[in-house]
């Protein structure tokens, strides 16, 4: 395998195309000084790869690109393509490991329009990399950052080299790098062994401490569970018990009302029946009646009619002298409130006419004021006027500002005048509204009494005792009433304090494991603690603490509900918490993964406010917290600023969040927060609140108890009253009950009627009263606008004033200023009458409007009450006139009926059984109304019963628990609360306990164990990788000393010949420890003393030690092909030929490039080939270029006084050599081990030391873009262009394409 050819294109100094061919043997490369010769060798490293530009004598990549030298365009890309022969070996194989005669390599470079750099590697013509490239050459050892490229400066630094460097040279051609990387691999996981044994160790500690301190609280759980499980078991009794109480109930009061619906049917028969029976008893009085006035000769129907037609008289006109007495009673008293009001409005009337007429004074007064002042200043500004122009402009402006001032003026006037007229209009409005809503109360109460008492009548008896039976069961009632408030009262303060006791019990159970939480968040926290979570970092709340005591009330409250969100590393394991929450129905939780919060900018107006007066600073930096959880802390409180108080967070609000030390906040929407302190459930550090009122909840909770018991005594004893009273009531009859019954339906439908009215009024002045409401709003916008245009007429004609007095002489400026106080005052005083006339007119007629209509109302009622006694009069005559004829008829119809006793006394008996029959009827249609209404009334209780009953059970399953079956007997309701509260006593002595102790134990005891556990496994491994790095130590020095033994050899070898007959050698300086020393090398030419030292040599005798060097170095690492750059440069005639012929001896096992201008090395070179330059700045390759044309190019050069350039150029040798099959590798590292926990989230990643750039994906993807962009542009070009000019594009673009390939 050789390098049979090197193809350029736009490369550096060549320009265009050029082809050089190789041959195998020793070939010679010259050419002038600057013709561009090294560029070869530049060429060759281009495709094989450097390590830097700066290798291949460049700044960057577009220096590598043909500038265009003196006369020519710079091109857009480069080229350069390396063709390899490829024969077949005598074992059948290939050098390089591709199946073909000719390999091509070939690297390009081309600029982007935007002027960003392309590279292109290739294969045979396909895509390939760098990476495929050094693959391939390192089958054939022939890799870039071996010594087979030895450049212009490689010998002067392997010279000059330190002893260390040249060691490490030595490192790199034995390949103990390996052997580095995995010893230090080996003491990266031995710190990280021993970094986990720290941690155990010390969590041990406290897993023991905590196991002490969980020892006691599992010892109390342990005695507690029982009593825990009897609770819970008592509880589940209650309830079932409960649910049965109220199941019983039910029952009950449907069977009752099932009871109460039959009798009232049979009630409701039973006067139907009675009703046709009392028909038939009429027909029959009738009768009697009938034969009893055929036989008195039928003057008795006469005499009856006339009795009762005198009754009826009678009885009417008593009726209206009691109604015309009544109203007398209330027009009378009505008559006096409206004198009083009369009176008060005539006062107020007569007061008001007298502040008009002092108004009207003052606003003559206030006018001779005005003119007399008006005068003044208007001769003082025709002063002015005269004075100067300045002054003259700025008095006619004020004149014009007066004037418009005025008409503002009178506008606010008239507004003010329409609010104060809507002002009284409204007070009389309310005054009337109050009367109507007094009248509407009073009608009310007379509805409600008139209510009453037909209840009394519907159900009660005769007699003074159905009055005092019915008296006593509204008391009943009444107190029935206030029996149940007081048990509800009761009820709803035992049930508050039974649920804020459970509350903070639950708080303080939680407390151990959880820092005052509850719900989600505290499972989650105490799933950490106890190692069942991993990757848990905690909340927010015990992660951070104010730094200053007195901001906590203000961070808590900006922080809010974020207290309790919890912190964790990544999306991971915040979805894995979830999963755990609702699987185990654990509740609910916020959770801040780290690798997916973001942190907001701080926006302007929030960092301009933080430098405002008042502002103490952002939360977050008043908060102390781990850096590890910045993102959080900033997340949950956004940007928020703590102020000193609230109108300073006023002043600044609107657009940033504002927190005041007390807890008030400003949003940056605008809404503001704020009040009495609220009491927060967790505090910073996750400590516990509230668990001293635990006790005092207790003990009031025991007198809550007590008290309901005693009511709900009391209650029953009120209700089986009531059915007693109930039931004498039933029992008792009135006879004369349907003639009040009707008596009380038409007092009752009066009184239903005038409050009715009463309601319409009312309705009527609310109504009127919004409408004025409306208006006023609407009237005062009107006002505050007139007000503002006043005000800034008043603002401008000021600041005229001051101009205009500023430009006006002293005596002018006094004067004026004393004629505008004089009209400012009278201006006011003006106003101020004319606005009380202007409003006093319309309230004047008001008032007199007032006291005229109560004046007709008075006169009218006193004349209605008049009228009515002259009537009462009149009836009370009728009245005694009809007595006495009607006791002259009942005389008379007196004697008729004891001329026939007999049918008399029978209809009187048939009278008397049709009137106990009509009373019986009546009794048993009240009864049945009432046990019908008593059905109606257990109908709703029903329905209550059903949605208590329906409460319990929802209540029940949500604790899973389930009713009795019916075979079960149950305790009653009060015992098993009781059972419960006794239970719970006993509970409370033991105070609070840690149930979850025993599996804490448990869980703690098996986390010791685990951590022994691994323990042992870390020791282990640290005990095994000690081993592993002593190994390594050893065979790294063995294979560093075997290589050194080969070189060595190697050396002594190649600088005999090179010094042709000197002796050389290369010692470690420590061999015990060599990769604590260096390595020397000791060099003697032939001639010179045995002690001489390398330092003591000459620069030449120095190169040809480090040439020496080179190819005892290449001689146990060999090459297929070898290039050195002008590496005799620096040498005399001798020592050149001396290389000359050394490169000429190895050629036959490789081939070898040489880039010289030294004749000797031209003259034994096997081919040559020649760099020439044009004076352009373009190098060529010269054409028919043999031995004698080299020498006689050389012999030009040398006979020129040009330096050679300066190529400054150093290269890492870190070659690595495949390692012995038999060296020992790392294993990989342990997993973490688990029982460290949470504490993981803290532990630092170690570096790995590897850079992970993405420069060239974006550099890639920018390159994509521009040649997409390229291409468009091209296409829209030729969708453009039409016939000969489309083809003539075409033929120009594959043109541009092609130069740009090359």
């Amino acid at each position: 395998m050789y390098l049979k050819a090197l193809e350029v294109s736009n490369f550096k100094s060549f320009r265009g195309d050029v082809i050089i061919p190789l041959e195998r043997g020793f070939t010679a490369i010259t050419g002038p000084n600057g013709s561009g010769k090294s560029n070869c060798g530049d060429a060759i490293q281009f495709v094989l790869g450097p390590r830097s530009n700066k290798t291949i004598r460049a700044q960057n990549s577009k220096d590598l690109i043909f500038n265009g030298g003196n006369n020519h365009n710079a091109a857009r890309a480069c080229s350069v393509t390396l063709v390899f022969a490829n024969p077949t070996l005598d074992n059948g194989r290939r050098r390089l490991p591709l199946n073909m005669e000719e390999v091509r390599m070939s690297r390009s470079i081309r600029l982007t329009k935007s002027g960003n750099v392309v590279t292109n590697y290739r294969l045979n013509g396909e895509d390939s990399s760098q990476k495929s490239f050094h693959r391939i050459l390192g089958a054939a050892n022939a890799r870039p950052d071996g010594y087979n490229i030895v450049l212009q400066g490689d010998v002067t630094s392997l010279a000059k080299m330190t002893a260390k460097e040249r060691r490490k040279v030595l490192d790199s051609v034995a390949g103990v790098t390996l052997y580095d990387d995995e010893i230090r691999k080996a003491d990266r996981q031995k710190d990280s062994v021993d970094d986990y044994i720290e941690r155990i160790k010390l969590l041990e500690d406290s897993q023991k401490a905590r196991l002490k301190e969980l020892k006691k609280q599992k010892d109390l759980a342990v005695k507690v569970k029982d009593l825990v499980e009897e609770l819970n078991q008592a509880r589940v009794i209650s309830y079932q018990a409960s649910y049965a109480s109220q199941i019983a109930e039910r029952e009950y009061q449907v069977n009752e009302q099932t009871r109460y619906i039959e009798e009232a049917n049979n009630l409701e028969i039973q006067v139907r029946e009675g009703s046709k029976t009392l028909l038939s008893l009429d027909d029959k009085i009738g009768e009697l009646q009938k034969q009893i006035e055929e036989l008195t000769g039928g003057d008795g129907k006469g005499l009856n009619k006339i009795i009762f037609d005198l009754h009826l008289k009678i009885d009417t006109n008593k009726d209206k002298i009691a109604d015309a007495e009544t109203k007398d009673s209330e027009e009378q008293l009505e008559v006096a409130e409206l004198t009083n009001q009369l009176i008060s409005a005539e006062d107020a009337l007569e007061e008001f006419v007298n502040t008009l007429t002092s108004a009207k004074d003052d606003l003559e007064n206030s006018r001779a004021s005005l003119d007399e002042a008006q005068l003044e200043e208007s001769e003082v500004q025709k002063v002015m006027e005269s004075s100067g122009d300045e002054t003259a402009i700025l008095s006619q402006q004020l004149t014009k500002l007066l004037a418009e001032l005025n008409l503002a003026s009178e506008s606010l006037a008239a507004a003010q005048n329409e609010v104060n007229k809507t002002a009284v209009q409204a007070e009389l409005i309310s005054e009337q509204l109050a009367k109507s809503q007094e009248l509407a109360e009073e009608n009310r109460l007379s509805v409600g009494e008139l209510e009453l008492l037909g209840e009394e009548l519907t159900g009660s008896g005769s007699g003074i005792d159905r009055n005092k039976l019915s008296r006593d069961l509204i008391t009943a009632q009444k107190s029935e009433e206030k029996l149940v408030e007081e048990s509800q009262l009761i009820e709803i303060k035992l049930r508050e304090a039974e649920r804020t006791r459970n509350r903070l019990r639950s708080e303080m159970e939680n407390s151990s494991g959880s820092k005052g939480m509850a719900g989600g968040a505290a499972a989650v926290i105490s799933a950490r603690d106890n190692g069942e979570l991993t990757g848990i970092i905690g909340t927010i709340a015990e992660l951070c603490a104010p730094i200053d005591a007195t901001h906590e009330s203000a961070l808590a409250t900006a922080i809010g509900g974020g207290m309790t969100s919890i912190v964790v590393e990544n999306d991971e394991i915040a979805a894995k918490a979830i999963r755990w929450l609702a699987e185990r129905r654990a509740g609910r939780a916020t959770f801040l993964p780290l690798n997916k919060l973001t942190n907001n900018r701080v926006a302007g107006k929030a960092l301009m406010v933080s430098k405002k007066p008042g502002v103490i600073g952002f939360a977050h930096e008043l908060l102390d917290y781990n850096p590890k959880i910045d993102i959080a802390i900033k997340f949950v409180l956004r940007n928020t600023l703590i102020v000193d108080s609230l109108s300073t967070a006023r002043s600044y609000m609107g657009g940033v969040r504002l927190v005041t030390l007390r807890g008030d906040v400003t949003e940056a929407g605008g809404a503001m927060v704020g009040g009495s302190k609220r009491k927060m459930s967790v505090s910073f550090g996750g400590g516990i609140k509230g668990a001293s009122e635990i006790e005092r909840l207790s003990s009031e909770i025991e007198k809550l108890q007590l008290m309901s018991e005693t009511v709900t005594a009391a209650l029953h004893n009120a209700r089986r009253e009531q059915q007693q009273l109930r039931t004498k009531i039933n029992e008792l009859t009135d006879s004369d009950q349907a003639v009040k019954a009707q008596e009380w339906r038409s007092e009752l439908k009066q009184a239903k009627s005038a409050y009715n009215k009463s309601l319409g009024e009312v309705a009527e002045h609310e109504a009127k009263l919004t409408d004025l409401e409306a208006l006023a709003s609407a009237q005062l916008d009107d006002l505050d606008s007139a007000q503002s245009i006043v005000a800034d007429f008043n603002n401008t004609i000021e600041k005229t004033r001051e101009e205009m007095e500023a430009a006006s002489p002293d005596h002018l400026k006094d004067r004026l200023h004393a004629a505008q106080i004089k009209r400012v005052d009278a201006e006011g005083l003006m106003a101020q009458a004319l606005m009380a006339l202007e409003n006093g007119s319309e309230h004047e007629s008001l008032l007199q409007q007032r006291v005229d209509d109560l004046t007709t109302r008075i006169n009218s009622l006193n004349a209605g009450i008049i009228a009515r006694s002259d009537m009462i009069d009149n009836l009370q005559a009728a009245v005694a006139t009809d007595a006495i004829e009607l006791k002259d008829r009942e005389d008379e119809r007196t004697q008729l009926l004891e001329e026939n006793k007999g049918l008399e006394d029978e209809r009187l008996v048939l009278v008397d059984e049709r009137a106990s029959l009509r009373t019986e009827l009546t009794q048993k249609s009240t009864d049945a109304q009432s046990r019908r209404r008593l059905g109606d009334e257990l109908g709703r209780s029903i329905l209550s019963k059903e949605i208590v009953i329906n409460e319990l059970l929802v209540d029940m399953q949500a604790n899973f628990i389930e009713p009795a079956p019916i075979e079960v007997s149950l305790p009653s309701v009060g015992d098993a609360e009781k059972r419960v509260r006794t239970l719970e006593r006993a509970m409370e002595k033991h105070g609070p306990v840690n149930m979850l102790a025993i599996d804490q134990y448990a869980e703690c005891e098996e986390r010791l164990d685990s951590m022994k556990v691994e323990f042992k496994q870390l020791q282990t491994r640290r005990a095994n990788l000690v081993d592993i790095t002593e190994k390594l130590e050893s065979q790294r020095k063995a294979k560093l000393l075997k290589v050194l033994t080969k070189v060595n050899e190697n050396f002594k070898k190649s600088y005999e010949l090179l010094s042709d007959g000197g002796k050389g050698e290369l010692y470690l300086e420590n061999p015990d420890y060599p990769f604590k020393g260096g390595l020397e090398l000791w060099a003697k030419p032939k001639g010179k003393s045995s002690k001489v030292n390398r330092l003591q040599l000459s620069g030449g005798e120095q190169s040809m030690a480090a040439l020496a060097l080179i190819f005892a170095i290449q001689d146990y690492d060999p090459s297929p092909f070898y290039y050195f750059d002008e590496v005799d440069q620096n040498l005399d005639a001798i020592n050149a030929e001396r290389i000359a012929e050394m490169c000429r001896k190895r050629s036959k096992q490789a081939q070898f490039l040489m880039v010289t201008l030294r004749k000797v090395s031209l003259r034994l070179a096997d081919h040559h080939i020649g760099i020439t330059h044009g004076g352009d700045g373009c190098s060529r390759r010269i054409v028919d270029f043999d031995r004698e044309r080299a020498i006689q190019l050389s012999e030009i050069e040398s006979a020129k006084d040009n330096p050679l350039d300066e190529r400054i150029s150093a290269i890492a040798l870190e070659k690595q050599i495949d390692a012995n099959t038999d060296m020992p590798t790392v294993p990989e590292p342990l997993p973490p081990p688990k029982t460290l926990g949470g504490l993981l989230n803290f532990i630092e990643d170690e570096d790995d030391g590897v850079e992970r750039p993405i420069s060239g994906l974006i550099e890639r993807a920018n390159e994509l873009t521009e040649d997409i962009e390229e291409r468009r542009e091209v296409a829209d070009a030729i969708r453009s262009i039409d016939g000969d000019e489309l083809a003539e594009a075409v033929e120009v673009i594959h043109s541009d394409e092609h130069g740009e390939d090359n």
